[in-house]
């Protein structure tokens, strides 16, 4: 009988522990899901799409694990061009240069002048003109090159110097053409039907006076025609291409004035020069002299028609 009792209280014990410990269970599952529930929308807030940042961020770990293609979340944005030289967008007709000046390490300017040429070439551009100067070793260390590169390109080029390019000053300038090539096109216009009608005029001619007149007028219509064409030439030019001009100097570098010897024909030139100047001196002092060249002579001639009438007397007598 006591041992049916204890055998009763013991599974009593036991059902009530166990049910105490599910209890407790669904209490602290029932608790983090409320936490869970809370936290969730200030650490995970949704997207544009309505998916949770976390969940996107996952899908995107997925997808980059799965396929090997870089993929970002919906509205994310880096700024990969910190740093660099944004110009905008002008007008079509706008001619565009810029003066940049910088300086390089000590021995590297001729690797740094070679890099903005490749530079600018690689951009669809190419070089106009260049100077150079040496130290008094006689190594180069500065210099400047001038390109002409595309105009959209031209902070490209700029924003693809070497990082050890230290900028000394940068100036950009900008000058409208656009009325130019507006007037250039209405005269070419203009020009272009004149030259039409005198065309046709000619044909029909049948005076020698008329052609001749003709074809007088048609060479002026033809000769402001290309006139106007290379003008409108060196607008495009100006406009499509952009000047760069990039200054280079080794830092602490001091250049010296290039010796220059004498030549033969600058010697032959200050020698005619000098003979000239001795002639024009000569031709001066004989027209100032001339008035009193003059009365000399005429006193000359006094004394010497005196002394000759005197001897002539003499010889008489």
């Amino acid at each position: 009988m006591n041992a049916r009792l204890i055998l009763l209280s013991t599974a009593a014990i036991a059902g009530l522990l166990a049910a105490a410990g599910c209890g407790a269970a669904t209490t602290s599952s029932s608790t983090v899901a409320r936490g869970a529930d809370i936290a969730a929308p200030a650490l995970a807030p949704a997207n544009a799409a309505g998916v949770p940042a976390a969940a996107a961020g996952s899908a995107a770990g997925s997808n980059a694990g799965g396929s090997g293609s870089p993929s970002t979340s919906a509205g994310a944005t880096t700024d990969s061009t910190a740093g660099d030289i944004v110009l905008g967008s002008p007008g079509a007709d706008v001619a565009r240069s810029v003066t940049a000046t910088y300086t390089v390490p000590v021995g590297s300017f001729l690797a740094s002048f070679d890099a903005v040429i490749a530079d600018g070439v690689a951009l669809g551009g190419y070089v106009v003109g260049s100077d150079t100067a040496p130290n008094a070793r006689g190594q180069i260390v500065s210099g400047e090159v001038t390109l002409a590169v595309p105009t959209a390109q031209m902070a490209s080029l700029l924003n693809s110097l070497p990082s050890d390019f230290t900028a000394s000053s940068i100036n950009f300038s900008s000058v409208d053409d656009t009325s130019d090539i507006v007037d250039v096109n209405a005269r070419l216009t203009s020009a272009k039907a004149h030259l039409t009608a005198l065309q046709g005029l000619l044909a029909s001619a049948t005076s020698l006076d008329d052609i001749v007149t003709l074809e007088e007028q048609i060479e002026e219509v033809e000769t402001s025609i290309d006139t106007d064409q290379g003008q409108l030439t060196t607008l495009t030019q100006a406009v499509t291409y952009a000047t760069v001009t990039i200054e280079l100097k080794e830092r602490g570098a001091v250049t010296v004035a290039a010796a220059t010897g004498p030549s033969v024909s600058s010697g032959v030139s200050k020698g005619w020069k000098n003979v000239l100047l001795i002639a024009s001196v000569a031709v001066e002092v004989l027209v100032t002299a001339m008035p009193a060249l003059v009365l000399l002579l005429i006193a000359w001639l006094i004394w010497f028609g005196r002394r000759r009438r005197g001897t002539r007397a003499g010889d008489v007598a």
